[in-house]
């Protein structure tokens, strides 16, 4: 029943994009790598039905491989209708889980394994050169974020100098991480990995997004890594960068990197510096430089005094909270906002909270 529910809901595609085209028009299947295979509506049903045995049997690779090509034909055969929503519906026919992104003259398709799911992923590129392609993208078992190009031409197609820049996510630990991956067009009709970025550039686990402005590209990342000294759990308060990255002819280039002020950052910050012996750093998070003898009376500069972690109870957005060190330690922390930045106020022994 299975086979012949997806061929029958094949088939209905198809004859509605037939439809829509011109009657002496003949459907053509394109492989990733070549333009010469030619198929009629019953072949089309037939890769289909191949299509959803090679997902059911584990088969992912060629699984994905048929089902890029049946979506291929789908969009040559009604190349003007809206790509995003068209491949989508055909997926659902298909009974094939993937994320879509993209516009009507560039789309990436990822999609996923019917055994493993999330955990393996096949994306492909579509794009207009002047009748639809498609073409296999590095980056399988990644989630699939957002697309943006430059260097198109005002018909969609590529230019000498076009660039497709996909933002994945891969998942580690608390979240998802941010990679970004760059291709140009090359001679031939092919788009050549050009670069990536992954968590050491792009820093570590967060967000991203790409500028909506096609003059001015950029890319903006907003992400976070562990702090040193610190213990950090999957909800806690983290030290988040903001960075955004140029995109021009080499690809993405770093043009500013700056930390979301925030309470347990300035903490964060201070305790670093007094680790790192630099007065000067430690009394720029700090109302009072005095406070920088007060800690180091607490041997708040020795890293050998066990690691910290902000207590349960704390609101990371409050002007006081209760942080922990080691087995014993606890100190009650309070904070004053300034210059657009929050510093340490002052803090005291307290009392640990239960946990």
């Amino acid at each position: 029943m299975r086979r012949a529910g997806t061929r029958l809901a094949a088939l209905a595609v198809l004859a509605l994009a037939l439809a829509a085209g011109a009657c002496s028009r003949t459907p053509q299947l394109m492989p990733a790598e070549a333009d010469s295979t030619k198929a009629s509506p019953d072949t089309f049903a037939i890769l289909a039905d191949q299509a959803a045995d090679q997902w059911d049997a584990g088969n992912d690779q060629q699984g994905s491989a048929l089902s890029a090509r049946v979506l291929l034909e789908a969009l040559r055969l009604r190349p003007h209708s809206p790509w995003p929503q068209r491949v989508k519906t055909l997926l659902d026919s298909l009974g094939v889980a993937a994320e879509v992104e993209g516009d009507g003259h560039l789309l990436v398709v990822n999609m996923f394994s019917r055994a493993l799911g999330a955990d393996a992923s096949f994306p492909y590129l579509y794009w207009r050169d002047p009748t639809p392609r498609v073409q296999t993208l590095e980056g399988t078992d990644l989630h699939l974020s957002a697309v943006a190009g430059r260097g198109f031409k005002s018909d969609g197609q590529p230019s000498d100098t076009a660039q497709v820049a996909v933002l994945f996510g891969r998942r580690a630990g608390p979240g998802l991480q941010p990679i970004v991956m760059v291709w140009s067009y090359a001679k031939g009709g092919r788009w050549n990995l050009q670069q990536t970025l992954g968590p050491d550039s792009l820093g570590g686990t967060g967000s991203g997004q790409f500028s909506p402005d096609p003059k001015s590209p950029v890319l903006d990342v907003r992400t976070y890594q562990s702090t040193p000294y610190f213990e950090e759990c999957a909800t806690c308060p983290h030290v988040v960068h903001e960075r955004t990255f140029a995109w021009g002819p080499q690809g993405f280039t770093t043009t500013s990197d700056q930390v979301v002020p925030s309470p347990y950052a300035a903490f964060t910050a201070f305790v670093g510096a007094l680790i790192a012996g630099d007065r000067v750093e430690a009394a720029r998070h700090v109302t009072d430089p005095a406070l920088i003898d007060f800690a180091q009376r607490f041997g708040w500069q020795d890293p050998g005094r066990g690691r910290w972690r902000l207590a349960p109870v704390s609101d990371e957005s409050a002007k006081a909270m209760t942080f922990l060190r080691g087995a014993n330690d606890a100190y009650r922390v309070a904070f004053e906002s300034r210059d657009g930045d929050w510093v340490v106020a002052g803090f005291e022994p307290t009392v640990r909270p239960l946990e």
